[in-house]
């Protein structure tokens, strides 16, 4: 069976304070091979396919040079008189998931993390329920056992019982922990790439990026437009945060009927993720159509630079 996700879940994933590296695809890797050598997990390999939005066939086969996020968690550390419910209120979009944060951490909730404690911040994605999918099979999809459709409903917050395609749900991943190797590596990279100031920048901009959604939801598009605009201004942002944002101008535009900038902008997230795609299920087919254009156009410009000489992605990833 062909796994399909949604769009918005490959867009909001770039929404959440916790980070994704940012791996380019060699010859001959699988998804399975990239999360036994960045979880030491294999079945770990649906949490990179859910994050990345992919269409893939079951294989998990990919293409050179596709760049793949990596999800992971985020490590904070306690400050005095921290609570679960702000940090909570912080990172996971609401105070009262303060309870699921302290379970995910092995704690209790009335027990409040002592300073200088490293907490673990779960990596969330939004999945968007498929034809024949449900809470249970999505709950067994990403927890196996581990967790109960009804925990993943209250971490919702929400009361609905019956779920159907279209629907969504956050996720929260907290098993998406680096082997030691790989984090070190990624880690200096990162400090030789970023600043700290870029850093905080980074979890600033997801915040903003996160509140695109209910605006392009609630009709409000000059204010999404002007809103992503000022992201992209302030710079620093990583790879899939400026995917996450070109996405949403683009809808912003073709929604305003300004189609000649929602392709600029769709143009601008397929040359950083060539392999993208939109769903047939979410999108509407008037956005689909400039989304398939610019594809298209993206497609035929590589195309050329190859037969003009044009040397390929060495396949090499970000952390080597």
């Amino acid at each position: 069976m062909i796994h399909r996700l949604a769009l918005f879940a490959a867009v909001l994933l770039y929404t959440t304070s916790a980070a994704a590296w940012t791996h380019i695809a060699r010859i001959d890797e699988t998804l399975e091979h990239l999360a036994m050598k960045y979880y030491g997990n294999p079945k770990l390999a649906i949490v990179i396919r859910a994050a990345n939005g992919f269409v893939h066939p079951d294989d998990g086969s990919l293409t050179r040079g596709e760049r793949i996020e990596i999800p992971e968690v985020h490590y904070h550390r306690i400050r005095d008189n921290e609570t679960w419910t702000e940090l909570a209120d912080q990172y996971l979009g609401s105070p009262k998931r303060g309870r699921y944060l302290a379970q995910m951490n092995g704690s209790e909730y009335a027990h409040q993390p002592a300073e200088n404690e490293i907490v673990k911040i779960p990596y969330q994605i939004l999945h968007i329920l498929a034809e024949d999918e449900t809470l249970k099979s999505v709950t067994r999809l990403y927890f196996n056992h581990s967790r109960s459709p009804r925990w993943l409903r209250n971490y919702n917050l929400t009361g609905k019982r019956k779920f159907s395609r279209g629907d969504t749900l956050l996720v929260p991943l907290y098993e998406v922990e680096l082997v030691d190797a790989e984090r070190e590596k990624i880690e200096a990279q990162r400090a030789a790439r970023y600043t700290v100031e870029d850093r905080q920048s980074q979890i600033e901009a997801a915040e903003d990026i996160a509140a695109l959604k209910p605006m392009y939801d609630n009709g409000e598009y000059i204010k999404l437009v002007a809103t992503a605009s000022q992201i992209l201004g302030r710079g620093s942002l990583t790879g899939p945060q400026m995917i996450g944002v070109y996405q949403f101008l683009a809808f912003g535009y073709v929604a305003l009927d300004r189609n000649e900038l929602g392709l600029k902008y769709f143009k601008m997230a397929l040359k950083i993720q060539p392999t993208m795609d939109l769903s047939p299920i979410t999108t509407s087919p008037k956005i689909l159509a400039i989304f398939n254009k610019a594809k298209k156009t993206v497609m035929l410009s590589s195309i050329a630079k190859t037969l003009d000489g044009g040397t390929a992605d060495d396949g090499a990833t970000d952390n080597d």
